[in-house]
């Protein structure tokens, strides 16, 4: 999924932009949210890109973590934010 439109500093953008953008985030382009093996899958597919996610078989109502696009981080890549 390719970024909507970018918005400048300065601009007042209409809602169909904010909605894309809303969209976008929301849709899991930026934050991930599914099982902590489901995140390994998406990272083994783009090994080299990183994103920020939520673990949602890990502790209470899931966890926080950002995959750093190296492998040598963390636990494979995925490094615990908290949760």
């Amino acid at each position: 999924m390719a970024a909507p439109a970018d918005i400048e500093n300065g601009d007042i953008p209409d809602a169909t932009v904010l909605m894309a953008w809303l969209n976008y985030l929301a849709g899991g382009a930026v934050i991930r949210q599914a099982t902590y093996e489901a995140l390994q899958t998406v990272a083994l597919a783009a090994p080299t890109q990183p994103f920020i996610c939520i673990a949602t078989d890990q502790g209470a109502g899931g966890q926080l973590y950002v995959y750093m696009g190296n492998t040598l981080a963390g636990d494979d890549g995925f490094v615990l934010i908290g949760g």
